[in-house]
């Protein structure tokens, strides 16, 4: 459906790696650095054809790992490789901002990205639903405006979505506006993307998306994650 291959990571303190170490920020860092090291290094994949897909928490780390592509290693003195792309499902302004909105990121803040997002160097789009009550709506507006214009995406606000379904009635719009998404800021970043050779297990690999695995819904419950997790 969306032509992508799909590599899904759990959060230290979660999941498959609950016995790994204690839950943090700076874990939740690591891993992900971890993710798109393997994929950069290992499977030698472009950064411009991995797309980040982080929710509600994992938009902290996908916010992270694409300000740190967007910048210049100053220890190898490499130019900046962003990532192809950045999708925000259900994000937060800052931790403390969804218990209270303190106007300004507070010591002891976790996972800033309202201070990161203008930073971001690559095509982003956020996706929101207007019935979060976990995460509210206006923290995606307020997101929204902090992104550098050249990196904005028409934006996915979903009339009556809350935090953890997305409705089987607005699945095939949410489908159909991610590809949208690929088609016009990613597709044309990589050269040959319709002609690709490289195989990945059988398939072309057009782009690899990087998500957390909060975003593991069941197959009956949300079958067009089978379908992306094809060829992997």
């Amino acid at each position: 459906m969306l032509q992508v291959n799909l590599f899904a990571y759990d959060y230290t303190g979660y999941g498959m790696a609950f016995e790994s170490g204690p839950p943090s920020e700076e874990h939740c860092y690591a891993d992900i650095e971890a993710a798109y090291d393997y994929l950069r290094n290992t499977l030698n994949i472009p950064a411009r054809n991995i797309v980040l897909y982080g929710r509600s928490l994992g938009s902290g780390p996908s916010c992270y790992l694409a300000v740190k592509t967007a910048q210049r290693d100053p220890q190898s003195k490499q130019e900046a490789e962003p990532v192809g792309g950045l999708i925000l499902h259900a994000p937060f302004m800052s931790v403390f901002r969804v218990v209270i909105e303190t106007g300004c990121t507070l010591p002891g803040d976790k996972f800033p990205n309202v201070d990161l997002l203008p930073m971001v160097n690559s095509p982003t789009i956020l996706v929101h639903g207007t019935n979060d009550q976990i995460v509210p709506f206006n923290h995606s507006e307020r997101l929204y405006e902090s992104i550098n214009e050249k990196c904005r995406a028409r934006p996915i606000y979903i009339e009556g979505m809350s935090h953890n379904n997305v409705h089987s009635q607005v699945r095939p719009l949410f489908c159909n506006r991610l590809a949208e998404y690929l088609q016009e800021h990613v597709w044309p970043s990589i050269s040959g993307t319709q002609k690709s050779t490289s195989m990945h297990k059988g398939k072309s690999r057009i782009s690899d998306l990087i998500v957390d695995h909060e975003l593991d819904y069941s197959e009956d419950e949300y079958p067009q994650r089978a379908k992306l997790a094809v060829g992997l």
